[in-house]
């Protein structure tokens, strides 16, 4: 009873953390990219900077939250995410000029946030991993279908400042869910250390879980810079938050069925991955060709439905390719989830840094190189994904 208790605890938190994530990876960068005449530096900065400290907060909390403090550390970033959604809230229009602040505020909300939230998972749902990653996965895509309509039309009739308020209520209500998380006696044989874990895995030639890192490198490609990358291409093709709302909608409702075929289909389904990269890198090709109203929806529509499969994927074999490992789980589980971080953290790094270059160049073709990058990094991505299933 208390497992479940804390399960739908840390569900609940999770999910509207989607939400708030949603909020702040498509409308702020919305709002950035339109405060600033569709100038794409300073979302680039923001995210780099957050990157930077995402990482970093990880590496600082992971001594903490081996042994102990993982709950406290969660609603610690919960309620640091309510104070971020505050901020910008006051701050307006002002938020262009306190972007690097934002950002390096932003990395240690996530930091704080997922630091803990990644071990939670693997302490409470590790043995239904599959499962609760995809029943996450099909009530946030519903949760999807509602709030981007709601914030863009919000956005666009009032103001970006009073639709943050309501998010700040949302958050309240992630930290009401998070009280029912117990926290569980963590004592480890092994006190916290990087380089013993690192030791481990070149001792043991443990392949399964060096491909487990390239596919959360590849993943910071893949899954963050290309939601950027995205939400670029839309507001610059239609121009309003309104339609940024309503496609982002008819997208979530389209990724349903995915999600469905996710949970009943997908694991250790190779064919599945296969086509999924396929039509995703065929969804790059048609940007390729011409950026117009027609060649985005289309692209996104072929991401809503195949790309979440991939990603899904992804975030199931975070917690679950460990399960074979005692010793990971054991002594090592705080160490994974940073060696994880980090990995994932250094991609995106990457890619907001060539996305920060391309933007002096004011040049339609080096974004449509980076959308080749991205192309590239889905095919390895979902190659290294069908390795894992084949062993």
């Amino acid at each position: 009873m208390e497992k479940k208790r804390s399960i739908i605890g840390l569900m609940g938190s999770l999910l509207i953390n989607n939400i708030l994530y949603m909020f702040i990876n498509t409308f702020m960068v919305a709002y950035f990219y339109t405060l600033t005449n569709y100038d794409y530096k300073i979302i680039s900065v923001f995210y780099i900077m957050s990157f930077i400290f995402i990482a970093i907060t990880f590496l600082f909390l992971g001594r903490i939250i081996k042994n102990k403090m993982q709950v406290p550390i969660f609603r610690c970033g919960i309620f640091l995410y309510c104070v971020y959604v505050l901020t910008i809230s006051l701050l307006k229009d002002n938020i262009i000029n306190y972007y690097i602040y934002l950002g390096i505020f932003y990395g240690i909300v996530q930091g704080f946030l997922w630091s803990a939230g990644h071990l939670l998972v693997n302490e409470y749902a590790n043995d239904v991993s599959n499962k609760f990653v995809t029943t996450k996965s099909m009530i946030s895509t519903l949760l999807e279908i509602i709030f981007p309509f709601i914030f863009g039309a919000s956005i666009e009739l009032t103001s970006f400042s009073k639709v943050a308020v309501v998010v700040v209520i949302l958050s309240m209500i992630q930290f009401s869910f998070s009280l029912l998380i117990k926290e569980k006696d963590l004592t480890k044989e092994k006190k916290y250390s990087l380089n013993a874990f690192i030791t481990y895995l070149k001792e043991t030639k443990n392949e399964k879980i060096k491909d487990f890192y390239k596919i959360m490198f590849y993943e910071g490609i893949v899954n963050y810079l290309l939601d950027t990358l995205v939400i670029i291409m839309i507001v610059f093709t239609f121009k309003t938050n309104i339609s940024l709302g309503i496609l982002t909608t008819i997208f979530s409702f389209c990724s349903i069925v995915s999600v469905y075929i996710f949970q009943r289909k997908l694991k250790n389904n190779n064919t599945i991955l296969t086509i999924s990269a396929i039509m995703s890198v065929i969804g790059v090709i048609l940007i390729l060709f011409n950026i117009n109203k027609t060649t985005v929806i289309l692209y996104n529509l072929i991401n809503s439905v195949f790309l979440i499969l991939l990603i899904n994927n992804a975030e199931e074999k975070r917690y679950s390719i460990i399960n074979a490992d005692k010793m990971i789980m054991k002594d090592y589980l705080a160490e994974h989830q940073v060696i994880a971080e980090i990995s994932l953290n250094l991609s995106r790094i990457m890619g907001y840094t060539i996305l920060f270059a391309i933007s002096f160049l004011n040049n339609i073709i080096y974004f449509k190189m980076l959308l080749i990058l991205v192309s590239i990094a889905i095919i390895y991505y979902a190659s290294l994904m069908m390795k894992l299933n084949k062993n």
